[in-house]
């Protein structure tokens, strides 16, 4: 892959980061590293399982943070993830690993950043093929708690557009919503 190519996707991928973080309540760009950037940390605040107590409830956490490198390969193969807070869930290994499952060179960094918190939200999961299976095992038995935390990530949505004909047939009017 060409530098520039793979620079002109960093630079990309930034603005739709900054984009999201300034929409969004719940996600926080804490760090970012390289010009452009090709590593974040990225934090989440919006409700998620730390773990299970003695008597198989969730132990709640408020605060999530990951960390992205876009390695050399990004976008070609999927970047480096690596969980830093604890969470307890069935596609985020104890060791932090997660599998974001399927992953192609369109899919973007602002894409992944939602996907990932609709995992702590429990809004995403896959407990059939778990990188934990206690928390695979939970899951399927709990299912009626989900999701964990309703709210959505994204943030501030744009209003939508309303066209409408005007008084000349060939005249559009476009207003706001």
């Amino acid at each position: 892959m060409s530098f520039n190519i793979r620079e002109r996707r960093l630079k990309n991928d930034h603005r739709l980061l900054q984009e999201l973080h300034q929409n969004s309540d719940l996600i926080d760009l804490v760090q970012s590293d390289g010009n452009p950037p090709d590593r974040y940390t990225i934090r989440y605040k919006c409700r998620g399982v730390e773990s299970v107590d003695s008597r198989n409830k969730p132990v709640i956490r408020d605060v999530h943070e990951v960390s992205i490198y876009l390695h050399a390969e990004y976008p070609l193969k999927q970047p480096q993830i690596k969980w830093l807070t604890p969470i307890f869930h069935p596609n985020i290994h104890n060791t932090g690993a997660v599998c974001i499952g399927a992953w192609w060179p369109a899919k973007t960094i602002d894409e992944l950043i939602l996907n990932m918190g609709d995992m702590i939200q429990y809004k995403n999961l896959d407990p059939k093929d778990p990188m934990n299976s206690k928390a695979a095992a939970w899951a399927r038995r709990n299912r009626h708690l989900f999701p964990i935390d309703d709210r959505e990530l994204k943030g501030a949505q744009e209003a939508p557009l309303e066209i409408t004909l005007g008084d000349d047939e060939d005249d559009l009017g476009i207003k706001l919503l």
